[in-house]
Protein backbone atom coordinates (compact mmCIF):
# COMPACT_ATOMS: atom_id res chain seq x y z
CA UNK A 1 0.00 0.00 0.00
CA UNK A 2 1.94 3.35 -1.30
CA UNK A 3 2.09 6.01 1.76
CA UNK A 4 0.99 9.55 0.89
CA UNK A 5 3.06 12.36 1.04
CA UNK A 6 1.50 13.28 4.26
CA UNK A 7 2.51 10.19 6.21
CA UNK A 8 4.99 9.72 9.03
CA UNK A 9 6.84 6.84 9.46
CA UNK A 10 6.63 7.62 12.99
CA UNK A 11 2.61 7.78 12.54
CA UNK A 12 2.86 3.98 10.71
CA UNK A 13 0.28 2.13 13.74
CA UNK A 14 0.84 -1.20 11.73
CA UNK A 15 0.91 -4.28 14.39
CA UNK A 16 0.34 -1.93 17.30
CA UNK A 17 -2.78 -4.10 17.93
CA UNK A 18 -0.82 -7.22 18.42
CA UNK A 19 2.12 -5.48 20.48
CA UNK A 20 -0.71 -4.23 23.01
CA UNK A 21 -2.18 -7.78 23.40
CA UNK A 22 0.96 -9.38 23.66
CA UNK A 23 1.86 -6.70 26.94
CA UNK A 24 -2.11 -7.04 28.38
CA UNK A 25 -2.62 -10.84 27.67
CA UNK A 26 -0.41 -11.97 30.54
CA UNK A 27 -1.59 -9.85 33.44
CA UNK A 28 -5.29 -10.29 32.35
CA UNK A 29 -4.21 -14.23 32.93
CA UNK A 30 -2.29 -13.86 36.08
CA UNK A 31 -5.53 -11.42 36.79
CA UNK A 32 -8.35 -14.45 35.98
CA UNK A 33 -6.22 -17.16 37.61
CA UNK A 34 -5.76 -14.74 41.09
CA UNK A 35 -9.92 -14.22 41.16
CA UNK A 36 -10.12 -17.84 40.83
CA UNK A 37 -7.61 -18.70 43.75
CA UNK A 38 -9.58 -16.30 45.56
CA UNK A 39 -12.96 -17.74 44.86
CA UNK A 40 -11.63 -21.32 45.56
CA UNK A 41 -9.93 -19.77 49.04
CA UNK A 42 -12.69 -17.90 49.99
CA UNK A 43 -15.48 -20.83 49.69
CA UNK A 44 -12.77 -23.07 51.45
CA UNK A 45 -13.08 -20.47 54.39
CA UNK A 46 -16.68 -20.63 54.29
CA UNK A 47 -17.15 -24.35 54.41
CA UNK A 48 -14.88 -24.42 57.42
CA UNK A 49 -16.46 -22.23 59.10
CA UNK A 50 -19.72 -23.74 58.71
CA UNK A 51 -17.92 -27.19 60.01
CA UNK A 52 -16.98 -25.22 63.25
CA UNK A 53 -20.58 -23.71 63.59
CA UNK A 54 -22.02 -27.49 62.74
CA UNK A 55 -19.61 -29.13 65.49
CA UNK A 56 -20.34 -26.51 67.55
CA UNK A 57 -23.63 -26.93 67.58
CA UNK A 58 -24.16 -30.69 68.13
CA UNK A 59 -22.02 -30.66 71.22
CA UNK A 60 -24.33 -28.10 72.40
CA UNK A 61 -27.37 -30.38 72.18
CA UNK A 62 -25.37 -33.58 73.77
CA UNK A 63 -24.03 -35.76 70.86
CA UNK A 64 -21.15 -37.37 71.10
CA UNK A 65 -17.39 -35.20 70.62
CA UNK A 66 -16.41 -38.10 68.09
CA UNK A 67 -19.91 -37.17 66.10
CA UNK A 68 -18.85 -33.75 66.37
CA UNK A 69 -15.80 -34.38 64.75
CA UNK A 70 -17.80 -36.59 61.74
CA UNK A 71 -19.95 -33.66 61.19
CA UNK A 72 -17.06 -31.25 60.60
CA UNK A 73 -14.96 -33.78 58.85
CA UNK A 74 -17.64 -33.86 55.98
CA UNK A 75 -18.57 -30.53 56.58
CA UNK A 76 -15.07 -29.20 55.59
CA UNK A 77 -14.16 -31.50 53.02
CA UNK A 78 -10.96 -33.51 53.06
CA UNK A 79 -8.12 -32.98 54.97
CA UNK A 80 -10.03 -30.69 57.98
CA UNK A 81 -8.52 -31.35 61.24
CA UNK A 82 -11.04 -30.53 64.26
CA UNK A 83 -10.00 -29.53 67.77
CA UNK A 84 -12.64 -30.05 70.48
CA UNK A 85 -12.48 -27.86 73.81
CA UNK A 86 -14.83 -28.06 76.83
CA UNK A 87 -15.03 -25.56 79.36
CA UNK A 88 -17.68 -25.42 81.94
CA UNK A 89 -20.70 -24.51 79.79
CA UNK A 90 -19.08 -23.60 76.62
CA UNK A 91 -17.91 -25.96 73.78
CA UNK A 92 -15.64 -24.44 71.34
CA UNK A 93 -14.45 -26.38 68.58
CA UNK A 94 -11.61 -25.41 65.52
CA UNK A 95 -11.34 -26.64 62.46
CA UNK A 96 -8.17 -25.92 60.11
CA UNK A 97 -7.32 -26.72 56.59
CA UNK A 98 -4.04 -26.62 54.34
CA UNK A 99 -5.01 -25.51 50.78
CA UNK A 100 -2.53 -26.78 48.13
CA UNK A 101 -2.42 -24.51 44.42
CA UNK A 102 -2.53 -26.91 41.89
CA UNK A 103 0.24 -27.56 39.62
CA UNK A 104 2.02 -25.00 37.50
CA UNK A 105 3.19 -21.25 38.61
CA UNK A 106 2.12 -21.24 41.92
CA UNK A 107 3.12 -25.09 42.13
CA UNK A 108 4.14 -25.74 45.84
CA UNK A 109 2.51 -22.76 47.14
CA UNK A 110 -0.09 -23.77 50.54
CA UNK A 111 -2.99 -21.50 52.48
CA UNK A 112 -4.06 -22.49 56.22
CA UNK A 113 -7.04 -22.04 56.73
CA UNK A 114 -8.76 -22.10 60.10
CA UNK A 115 -12.26 -21.00 62.08
CA UNK A 116 -13.59 -21.80 65.20
CA UNK A 117 -16.67 -21.50 66.78
CA UNK A 118 -18.63 -21.22 69.74
CA UNK A 119 -21.63 -22.71 71.96
CA UNK A 120 -23.41 -22.47 75.06
CA UNK A 121 -24.62 -26.29 76.08
CA UNK A 122 -28.39 -26.71 76.32
CA UNK A 123 -29.18 -25.84 80.06
CA UNK A 124 -30.50 -29.39 80.78
CA UNK A 125 -26.84 -30.71 80.03
CA UNK A 126 -25.68 -28.55 82.29
CA UNK A 127 -24.85 -30.00 86.99
CA UNK A 128 -28.35 -28.64 88.31
CA UNK A 129 -29.87 -28.01 84.86
CA UNK A 130 -33.25 -28.84 84.49
CA UNK A 131 -34.31 -32.41 83.48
Amino acid sequence: MPRSARSSRLRDDRGSATAETAIVLPVVVVMVVVVLLTGAGLGAQLRLEGAARGAARELARGEDPAAAVAVAERIGGDGTQVQVTTAGAWVRVETTRTLHAPAGVLGGATWSLSADAEARREPQLLDGGAP
